[in-house]
């Protein structure tokens, strides 16, 4: 017998908040102390099938309310190329998995190339939850790469998310991970980690990193002062939201490659395009998932000293993936 949507699914209720599970037995549903009769409930509730379900309000005594949101997480990341970013995406995952505390679902995009190599660092991961292989056939150079984090919205694993993470392979767990996640479900903003300034601090920059030449040739209102953010962590609330944002990313940088008639306009596109988008929706925060991660520049040849502070996750940057996969082994062994 199909079990309805709260016996097959993780949900957040509230005061406290908390992390639930719902369990069936003729007929009878037992979820956070309370026992409802499964005819009883609100036909969104009765299903087996989310359907795009985000929240239920269910009442008990006739007058109690209870308010349950969906909490259906995916982390997923894109590994590409040098054997190096594989071994720091196994890493990653494995921290996910073990300091962390995830238990939800994964899921990698790669290219036939790197199918087989995702497949392998499956098996060595201790998995409480699904995981998913995507491959894009044609993926074959630097931006195809740097676009696939985008690259989900007609991805049948994908739907039904809440919240929906993309996280880059050179990223370590160094806290409990699911009270963050929790808590984006409350929320309806993209979350993303601030990084430097718009303008990247003189008037003669090149822009390459936050967007703001875009920003600029569609006349919209920012300051050079006001922050960017990096794409290496982005936190949608519900995959609704992530689609419609990430097929707009997709058509914007199409459109904006056909009008510079360049191949490549800025280096980091996917990062410029992110800020331009998000920026200019105004639905980007700096709170939830983004206020979690802490950005670690490597230098080149240094031994690393790593920050203390332990937010959640440490993302590893300024260095070739070898450099990265090196400074991440220390890190991970401490």
């Amino acid at each position: 017998m199909a079990h309805t949507v709260l016996a097959k699914h993780r949900w957040v209720t509230t005061s406290p908040t908390r992390l639930v599970s719902g369990t069936e037995d003729a007929g009878t549903l037992s979820i956070d102390g309370c026992k409802f009769e499964v005819s009883a409930l609100p036909v969104s509730a009765q299903t087996s099938e989310l359907r795009g379900v985000r929240h239920l309000n269910i009442l008990s005594d006739g007058w109690k309310l209870h308010h349950f949101r969906l909490f259906n997480p995916l982390i997923f990341s894109c590994a590409f190329g040098e054997d190096e970013v594989f071994e720091c995406l196994k890493l990653s995952f494995q921290s996910l998995l073990t300091v962390g505390g995830y238990q939800g679902d994964l899921a990698v995009i790669t290219d036939t190339a790197g199918a087989e190599r995702v497949r392998r660092i499956q098996q060595d991961l201790p998995l409480k939850g699904e995981f998913s292989v995507v491959v894009l056939p044609d993926c074959h150079d630097e931006i195809d790469f740097y676009l696939a984090r985008f690259r989900f919205f007609d991805q049948p694993f994908f739907r039904d998310r809440q919240p929906l993470i993309y996280m880059d392979a050179d990223i370590l767990c160094n806290a409990p991970i699911e009270p963050i996640l929790a808590d984006m479900v409350f929320s309806d903003r993209v979350q993303v980690a601030q990084e430097g300034l718009l303008g990247e601090g003189h008037p003669d920059s090149d822009g390459h990193w936050y967007g703001w030449r875009m920003m600029a040739d569609a006349e919209m209102e920012f300051s050079h002062t006001q922050r960017g953010f990096s794409a290496g962590m982005i936190g949608y609330s519900h995959s609704a939201q992530a689609f419609e944002y990430a097929q707009l990313i997709l058509q914007c940088a199409e459109g904006y490659r056909q009008k510079t008639g360049k191949h490549r306009p800025f280096i980091g596109y996917d990062q410029c395009l992110a800020n331009y988008i998000f920026l200019k929706a105004q639905i980007f925060s700096f709170d939830g998932i983004g206020a979690a991660v802490t950005l670690y520049r490597l230098r080149s040849g240094q031994e690393p000293v790593f920050p203390s502070e332990k937010r959640g996750l440490i993302h590893f940057l300024a260095v070739p993936f070898p450099e990265k996969l090196a400074a991440m082994k220390l890190y991970a062994a401490q």
